[in-house]
């Protein structure tokens, strides 16, 4: 494995991912570890953790848009995968980073004809953390059209935008968990729509995976197809530089009320039980 995952990785798609703040790797991850994962996706859906958001129910729309986190911690099937799979090694390469640890990994699974978007967002608005080696690796576990892919504005990782939080349910049912976060930047919605931008995205296939930075703007539509599911599943990786920072209004808080609090101190290395070292490069 650590072979086909060094074979797959040349200097172009690290060049990519650098300039563009995202990268589609093809056949990146061995099917028996996408059909595991499956299995453990379908558990999951029948019995959630207690981070569990179902942002269409909340939203009163149409089908089903299940979003979880943590599943490596109650799935031995997602935890193969982190720790045996190339994943690791795949972020490891292209974050240039001598290790890396899981930040935690999240199931976004869109049933068919599920209305409700992605929000464009960047992740590291919603992060705890300081510093610049990290990035997120979805791995598709369906057949993904383009149009109802992440789609990813070109280059905006080196904008290093600390947005306003949007709420994935709609902000009617916002449950006030980000509500002192300081973050004031605006996401430019008008200049997205406006295609003033470069947009990315791929069809993708099953083991096929995309990284992006945690800086680059991405949003999705629903899944409006009718007969096949999306089903996502992402592992956010932090390496060298990445230190501990809990902000008001970031992730941790709703993580620490519900069983997940690291124990780390501000500016702490992102290495603990809760996000252990995956990864590290051969010297």
């Amino acid at each position: 494995l650590q072979r086909r995952w060094m074979s797959l990785l040349n200097d172009s798609i690290k060049e990519e991912f650098d300039e563009n703040g995202v990268v589609c790797v093809r056949n990146a991850i061995p099917m028996e570890f996408v059909d595991q994962l499956r299995v453990a996706a379908d558990r999951n859906m029948k019995n959630p953790g207690p981070l569990c958001d179902e942002h269409s129910a909340a939203a009163g729309t149409a089908g089903r848009f299940h979003d979880d986190q943590f599943l490596w911690t109650r799935h031995e099937e997602c935890k193969n995968y982190l720790f045996n799979s190339p994943v690791a090694g795949i972020a490891a390469q292209i974050l240039h980073s001598n290790s890396v640890s899981i930040l935690y990994d999240h199931l976004l699974v869109k049933e068919p004809g599920t209305v409700a978007p992605t929000p464009w967002h960047n992740d590291y608005s919603y992060w705890h953390i300081s510093g610049e080696d990290i990035c997120s690796v979805w791995l598709a576990l369906d057949n993904v059209k383009r149009e109802s892919m992440v789609t990813y504005v070109k280059g905006s990782h080196k904008w290093k935008m600390m947005h306003k939080i949007t709420n994935f349910s709609g902000e009617s049912s916002d449950d006030g968990r980000y509500d002192e976060s300081p973050n004031q930047d605006e996401i430019p919605l008008d200049k997205i729509e406006k295609g003033e931008y470069e947009l990315l995205g791929w069809d993708m296939e099953p083991g096929d995976v995309v990284v992006h930075h945690g800086w680059t703007l991405h949003g999705a539509s629903g899944n409006a197809d009718l007969a096949t599911m999306r089903r996502g599943y992402a592992t956010r990786w932090v390496g060298d530089d990445i230190r501990f920072d809990p902000r008001p209004g970031t992730m941790h808080f709703n993580w620490a009320n519900n069983g997940y609090d690291c124990g780390l101190a501000k500016g702490d290395k992102m290495e603990c039980e809760l996000f252990p070292v995956v990864h590290r490069q051969s010297v």
